[in-house]
């Protein structure tokens, strides 16, 4: 292999400089960005918590939801809102996400990342909207009336936006260490060849039997 390279060395001179210039370049590129998180709970109306208070008994309402604990509504409203960005006024280049943590059930985890915090505290009030949306949505789809229905409160945050900074020291060592790799591989596969091709067309000076 150090020989292949020895003899191939113009292979290296050209390539590895050109993975430099782009870990360079991508590591300029890599801008900062801002995060900010929330978290809304899902939970019973006033209405509902009477339905389902045993105490009330059969002389109360009567619980109509067919959505049998927050838990499932709160994966539902995951599920929902974290599909994409879609219906969503979010400022430029800002992204939304909702998680559902199986320790926390009735919980819907909300994040979103922008270039500012500003716009990361505009995209996750965008997030919070279209995950009360979706949660009377699925409910009205099932005829649930407002006395009968979940509710999203805030539980913690938002938080104050932390500044995500793209690690661009270890962007452009791994991008150099790639070129160097390739740079060998086309080396060794180059010498190989050329040294097959070499063998194959010298023809043999030995002496005839």
């Amino acid at each position: 292999m150090v020989a292949g390279c020895l003899r191939r060395w113009y292979v290296l001179l050209l390539v590895v400089p050109l993975f430099v210039l782009l870990a360079g370049h991508l590591a300029q590129g890599a801008q900062p960005s801002w995060t900010a998180t929330a978290t809304l709970v899902v939970v019973p109306s006033p209405g509902l918590a009477v339905a389902r208070d045993p105490a009330v008994g059969e002389d109360g309402p009567g619980d109509t939801n067919p959505f049998g604990s927050p838990a499932t509504l709160a994966l539902l409203v995951s599920r929902t809102v974290d599909v994409g960005d879609r219906g969503m006024d979010l400022p430029a280049g800002a992204t939304t996400s909702a998680s559902w943590d199986g320790l926390r059930p009735s919980l819907v985890l909300l994040s979103a990342t922008a270039a500012d915090p500003a716009g990361a505290r505009t995209a996750l009030a965008a997030a919070r909207d279209a995950a009360r949306a979706a949660l009377a949505d699925l409910q009205d789809r099932q005829g649930v009336g407002a006395d009968a229905a979940f509710l999203a409160v805030s539980g913690s945050g938002p938080d104050a936006p932390g500044l995500d900074r793209p690690a661009r020291t270890r962007m452009a060592v791994v991008v150099v260490a790639a070129g160097g790799l390739a740079a060998v591989t086309v080396a060794v596969a180059l010498d190989t060849a050329l040294l097959r091709r070499r063998s194959t067309s010298t023809p043999d000076r030995g002496v005839p039997q």
